[in-house]
């Protein structure tokens, strides 16, 4: 008498998906969060205030009308000029960028103002900031064009050592922001690095 196998059949369709392995989704999942407390981190921690310009050194000119080469920004914010200090606080007159360079060079800020058609409040809103900041801040009538590397044109600016914040009014968002660019940028020593390697004082 033959006897009949009582082993259940294998069920090859079962083996197969047991052999499968399962997607793993801790992967994307962790790209994710990279992606988003990226973003968070660029939310909560802004760049800097301001445009960054290449520095066209620190040489000193023997006097404010002595040819140079030309600026690569609009207030300048770096280069040639002359080896003495424009007065600290608030300017009537249009200080020549050739003297204001060196109060950058010195860990300044310039905060300058262009209004062809009169800007009463802002002239009076920016020599207010100098003011209460105190040393180390100057304001001045610029006479050329504020100009940002795109050519926008803008009423007033924020200028240290290679850097500039250009504005149009003082909005307490943009007041905030040319506060900030004061505590970073002020009394910074920008001597070292000068053209040809020496710096001059």
């Amino acid at each position: 008498m033959a006897r009949t196998s009582t082993r259940p059949k294998s069920n090859s369709a079962g083996t197969e998906q047991a052999s499968k392995p399962k997607r793993s989704y801790t992967g994307p999942i962790i790209g994710l969060i990279v992606i988003v407390a990226l973003a968070a981190l660029v939310f909560l921690d802004p760049p800097p205030p301001g445009v960054e310009f290449p520095s066209q050194g620190n040489f000193h000119l023997s006097a404010i009308e002595e040819p140079h080469a030309e600026y690569n920004s609009s207030p300048p914010s770096s280069g040639p000029h002359v080896g003495f200090l424009a007065n600290w606080g608030p300017s009537e007159e249009a200080l020549p960028p050739e003297l204001f360079i060196h109060n950058l060079e010195d860990g300044g800020i310039v905060l300058a103002y262009n209004c062809p058609d009169g800007c009463d409040e802002l002239q009076a809103g920016v020599d207010a900031i100098v003011t209460d900041v105190g040393a180390g801040t100057l304001s001045t009538p610029y006479e050329n064009p504020i100009v940002d590397p795109d050519g926008n044109e803008y009423r007033a600016a924020a200028v240290a050592w290679t850097r500039v914040f250009y504005f149009d009014e003082l909005t307490p968002e943009v007041e905030s922001e040319v506060e900030t660019f004061i505590s970073l940028y002020r009394g910074i020593d920008n001597h070292v690095g000068a053209t040809g390697g020496v710096s001059q004082n």
